[in-house]
């Protein structure tokens, strides 16, 4: 989200904490586990930190400044954080908007946009929150974000519950190659001759 909140007491979470599960909100349902949580950047990948958004060309116009939260270690925003990794992987986005936003935006821009998670791609959340996908598993997906609101650092495991993204969005998707039509039958050679 990009709009500004209390920093609070996010400071004491500098130190990655030990994998915590997190039960969902529905009985019986999946959950989540968070690999890592920090007020630093310690829990993201890609190089992020406060020097590397700050620097981070589009990423920075469109969601550096006065939108992120700051505690003692720098900006922290979600979509600072994802728009940063894509222009690491050498995606340019000519857009901007809040997290919500980003499935109608990135769609309306030409980027795939489904329910399937792909190594690389953003999931986004109806609520506002767009993380990182690291990779893809049978047990879900592990995402990378910078949260907002708290102004720490996560990486978590998330199943398929009611945590689960809302969207995928793909960014830099090959356009599937149309198939190519087989050559007319009457090119087919016959060999009349011997060969020595």
């Amino acid at each position: 989200m990009r709009f500004l909140a209390p920093v609070a007491a996010s400071i004491a979470l500098s130190v990655p904490l030990a994998a915590t599960t997190l039960p969902s909100p529905t009985a019986g349902a999946s959950t989540t586990t968070y690999l890592c949580k920090s007020a630093a950047y310690a829990c993201t990948l890609g190089g992020y930190g406060p020097t590397s958004a700050s620097h981070a060309g589009w990423a920075w116009r469109f969601y550096g400044g006065t939108w992120p939260s700051y505690n003692a270690y720098g900006p922290h925003n979600c979509t600072l954080y994802v728009a940063y990794r894509l222009a690491h992987a050498g995606i340019t986005l000519s857009w901007h908007g809040n997290g919500n936003q980003w499935a109608q935006l990135a769609g309306s821009h030409g980027a795939l946009v489904n329910h399937t998670p792909t190594p690389g791609s953003v999931a986004q959340w109806m609520s506002g929150h767009v993380a990182y996908v690291e990779s893809v598993s049978p047990r879900g997906v592990i995402i990378t974000d910078d949260n907002f609101s708290g102004s720490y650092t996560t990486r978590q495991l998330l199943t398929h519950s009611t945590n689960w993204p809302s969207y995928f969005l793909h960014f830099g998707a090959p356009t599937p190659e149309k198939p190519k039509p087989a050559p007319p039958i009457a090119t087919v050679f016959t060999i009349t001759g011997k060969h020595a």
